[in-house]
């Protein structure tokens, strides 16, 4: 029986959205997971316009592609009242609905990377404004903007987050992914 492939980190495109802004010395402890309206080069297009007004840090194609959109060390417009205290993912749709379970198995390793390298722990936050941890943009309630994404299945997320923790444990993890200075929560 042939094993899965492990995730990587998929190569990574640089594409800077006007919508971001100083986090103000903030350092972040939560990784918040967002799921894009829409296929990958629209939402490229409107997480880098102007009159939009929003952004993440990454946007992600699958496992084969992914567009750094903000520098880690700059606050992406994503969460409302959590952008200075988070770190911003769009996994594309495929992940979620089951389509591409790679893209999903890629967004841990992306997830893990970023927990590895800032100290925030590879688990779920069960209380994001007070506990450092991973959450879903629907976790954040109206104080991130009241949104359901990337899914409100509580099964399908505790089967992520067990992707992610596999992923935080196997490490093996490059020195650097983006552009950006990560600052971590445990020094």
């Amino acid at each position: 029986m042939a094993t899965a492939p492990k995730a990587a980190l998929p190569p990574l495109r640089q594409h800077r959205s006007p919508n971001q802004s100083d986090r103000r010395g903030i350092v972040p402890y939560l990784v918040v997971v967002h799921r894009p309206v829409g296929a990958f080069a629209g939402a490229e297009a409107t997480l880098t316009d102007p009159a939009a007004q929003v952004s993440a840090h990454i946007l992600t194609d699958s496992n084969r592609e992914a567009v750094q959109l903000v520098p880690w060390d700059r606050k992406a417009w994503a969460c409302v009242s959590f952008n200075s205290a988070s770190y911003n993912l769009e996994i594309d749709d495929h992940a979620w609905d089951g389509r591409d379970p790679d893209a999903l198995a890629t967004a841990a390793r992306i997830v893990a990377f970023i927990c590895h390298k800032t100290g925030i722990p590879p688990a779920w936050s069960r209380e994001p404004t007070h506990a450092p941890g991973v959450v879903r943009h629907y976790d954040l309630g109206l104080a991130g903007g009241g949104h359901t994404d990337p899914t409100t299945d509580t099964t399908l997320w505790r089967e992520f987050m067990l992707k992610v923790a596999r992923e935080f444990q196997r490490g093996g993890f490059r020195p650097s992914w983006g552009a950006g200075t990560f600052h971590r929560i445990d020094t």
